[in-house]
């Protein structure tokens, strides 16, 4: 025996919720690369696996937008000779973009090396403050240079990470070198000149 039914779809209200941004991108971009460029020299060359940007308002009315980066983020830092001068590598990244409230942390397996001095940080989580031309943490940090060791809670620094400051230290380390040791910055290094 056979049974059969015929089902219409005319009439029925079919339910198409509309799509939350706050959990899914208005954007997706793999492999991203950008460059910033200052009287046609690179000041900063900065590359992602994954950007996926989210904006939305939430049920208050308040407009949010940020840029979440994943699979890897690095962030080269140019002086104005064009020797690379900082470098900052992390697991992802966060670029808060609302207006007056922006904002960049990297987290995870922060490393921040500054290669013209031989220094070189390890921490979990920084902030770039664009504005003020800095960078900072309130986590764990430990600071390395030719000079020894230093480790403790919150550091503070200009955005080339030159002058920083550990505003918690403990258990520093200092090395002892003759006055023949010096630093060689092995990144920027172009050979020995030629002679003609």
């Amino acid at each position: 025996m056979i049974i059969g039914a015929l089902v219409s779809c005319k009439g029925t209200d079919v339910d198409n919720p509309p799509i939350d941004f706050s959990v899914v991108p208005v954007q997706t971009v793999e492999g991203m690369v950008a460059r910033r460029f200052q009287r046609d020299n690179l000041t900063y060359d900065m590359r992602a696996g994954r950007m996926e940007r989210f904006e939305y308002k939430d049920t208050s009315g308040v407009t949010h937008a940020y840029e979440l980066y994943s699979g890897g983020f690095e962030v080269l830092g140019y002086s104005a000779d064009g020797l690379l001068e900082t470098q900052i590598n992390a697991d992802g990244a966060r670029h808060n973009t609302v207006t007056g409230q922006e904002q960049w942390l990297a987290f995870g397996n922060v490393h921040i090396q500054n290669h013209t001095k031989g220094e070189h940080s390890l921490t979990d989580t920084i902030y770039w403050d664009r504005d003020a031309k800095k960078i900072y943490t309130d986590c764990y940090i430990e600071m390395y240079s030719p000079q020894g060791l230093m480790q403790g809670y919150g550091m503070e620094s200009d955005e080339k990470a030159e002058d920083a400051i550990i505003r918690h230290p403990f258990d520093s380390y200092g090395i002892d070198r003759d006055s023949t040791w010096f630093y060689f910055d092995s990144v920027n290094f172009v050979g020995p000149l030629q002679r003609f």
